[in-house]
């Protein structure tokens, strides 16, 4: 599907996200801090912002609030922005003071990488004068009540100004302030409605919480799926592309490409425990595949477990409500 929006008018880390456990109906949360939860726990009050051009007119707008990183990216025109993700309601103020130290001009576009709060806290805000977009699994998961394993407390339905006006199923562009925003669908991932933006023009690729850099470990719905979108994403991204990551710092192509081949063998050594009758403890307790022992970061050796748990998890008992 193709957008033409160049004239649109509308109707007016330094510590990386670290995944805690929280163990529900002994389920592990796919890839949601303990603080995180729920909406509305996250304190903003101290956060600080800063925008980072990147190339071209397409900057990063980085939020850190205590041990978090929320990243959004801002592509800039003489109409005003396109934004990519926006935390949630609670840190508008400060995403908005820095939109308009940088420069005050309204919204017109926003696009949601997938359905999570921390990612579509701009939706209720900025419609209906920005057109907010997204894959249709993201409008269909805002229109409904949720209940994933990771939240104590159901969320939503959301208001039905905050649902995503424009959706696709597999891909769209959208032309905007001399740049081609191509968004694309590729595989149920972190959730079933991941969307990676690319800033074709720039050379900028922005992909949610799907990779957030090196030493960093993402989990979600289908880790093989994920597996099978990150090398999609490689094989059409070059050695000089810009990656925005989910909650991390910027990244590259070289560090992707080590994360896909991190999964794979990761993969590959849960199912050899799989198929040697092993359980989901003892393969919790595998650890890290030997060449990959030193990819965690410090402060995410926690995931390794879960990381295997949540392969497994998502091999043999796959649930997409998450």
């Amino acid at each position: 599907m193709l957008l033409h929006f160049d004239h649109f008018v509308g109707p007016s880390v330094t510590r990386k996200i670290v995944c805690r456990a929280l163990v529900v109906l002994g389920l592990i949360s796919p890839c949601v801090p303990a603080i995180a939860a729920q909406a509305g726990r996250i304190d903003y009050s101290k956060a600080t912002a800063k925008i980072i051009s990147l190339r071209g007119n397409v900057s990063l707008l980085q939020v850190r609030r205590g041990d978090g990183v929320d990243n959004i990216g801002v592509l800039t025109g003489p109409e005003g922005y396109l934004l990519v993700d926006h935390p949630e309601a609670a840190g508008h103020p400060v995403v908005q003071k820095a939109l308009d130290d940088f420069g005050k001009r309204p919204v017109r576009f926003l696009i949601n990488t997938h359905w999570h709060y921390d990612h579509v806290g701009g939706n209720e805000i900025y419609a209906p004068e920005a057109v907010v977009i997204a894959h249709e699994n993201v409008r269909k998961r805002l229109m409904t009540t949720q209940n994933p394993a990771w939240s104590t407390a159901p969320i939503g339905p959301y208001p039905e100004r905050a649902w995503p006006r424009i959706t696709f199923r597999d891909s769209l562009t959208v032309h905007f302030a001399r740049e081609d925003v191509d968004v694309v669908h590729y595989a149920n991932a972190h959730t079933d409605g991941d969307s990676i933006v690319y800033f074709a023009r720039a050379n900028v690729a922005q992909t949610g919480d799907v990779f957030h850099g090196k030493g960093q470990i993402s989990l979600g719905v289908d880790m093989e799926g994920m597996t099978r979108l990150l090398a999609a994403v490689v094989e059409r991204i070059n050695d000089d592309t810009i990656i925005i990551t989910g909650h991390g710092e910027l990244s590259n192509r070289r560090e992707m490409a080590e994360y896909v081949q991190l999964l794979n063998d990761a993969i590959a050594q849960v199912k050899q425990g799989i198929a040697e009758g092993k359980s989901d403890q003892q393969i919790q307790a595998l650890g890290m595949p030997e060449k990959w022992k030193q990819w965690p970061a410090p402060d995410n050796a926690e995931m390794v477990p879960r990381l295997n748990h949540m392969i497994y998890r998502t091999l043999r008992d796959q649930d997409l409500n998450q």
